[in-house]
């Protein structure tokens, strides 16, 4: 016979299983429709549960968007405190390896940047939770740049550097007439010239 305590967890092991099916699959899907396009029913259906159910784990598909979105920001945090914590943290690395994450997820990245930018996240609650994960991310950025370069305007040259990365990433990472690997190995070069000059301009101030 199963201990009370015991099958509680089970239940919530199962329900905690369940809701990562669920995100796994939105995730696929986001990245292959616009947000407008996904149905909470189709998702149910590709899951394998009835539309009621999946209402039990996400009320909405904003809170579904946002809880998929978290999980490509904190997957890209949780890389550049591995490269900061093994002491692999110099600005060049670390920009190379953010935008070969945005890379190898690029049709999932480029949708959750067209959301925000289209205002598709419309509650506060959706709203903040993305800030309070951008500003962890940006803080990284900030903590290598005052130990390379003592600037002041910590925080505008994260959003510049994040800006010129992603930009790149969205110019060239569909570019046609290359291969993936030449697209990759040109936008890594484009990566490294902006952190050299980024670099060049903060020595000369």
């Amino acid at each position: 016979m199963t201990e009370p305590g015991k099958f509680t967890d089970l239940k919530e092991q199962e329900k905690l299983q369940r809701k990562n099916l669920i995100l796994d699959v939105a995730e696929k899907v986001f990245s292959q429709k616009p947000f407008d396009d996904v149905n909470m029913r189709d998702l149910a259906k590709e899951v394998g549960i009835s539309p009621g159910s999946i209402y039990t784990y996400f009320p909405d598909k904003e809170t579904l968007y946002v809880e998929v979105s978290l999980r490509g920001y904190e997957r890209a945090i949780g890389i550049m405190n591995e490269m900061v914590n093994s002491g692999n943290d110099t600005l060049d690395k670390v920009a190379v390896r953010y935008m070969e994450e945005m890379i190898d997820n690029y049709d999932y990245m480029r949708i959750v940047q067209h959301c925000v930018m289209d205002g598709k996240f419309r509650t506060k609650e959706s709203i903040d939770q993305l800030k309070e994960v951008s500003r962890e991310l940006f803080g990284i950025f900030d903590r290598i740049l005052s130990k390379e370069t003592g600037a002041k305007d910590l925080r505008l040259m994260t959003h510049l550097i994040f800006s010129v990365l992603n930009g790149i990433v969205f110019t060239f990472g569909k570019y046609p007439g290359r291969s993936r690997e030449e697209g990759v190995a040109h936008m890594k070069r484009l990566a490294r010239l902006f952190i050299t000059l980024l670099n060049r301009d903060g020595r000369e101030h």
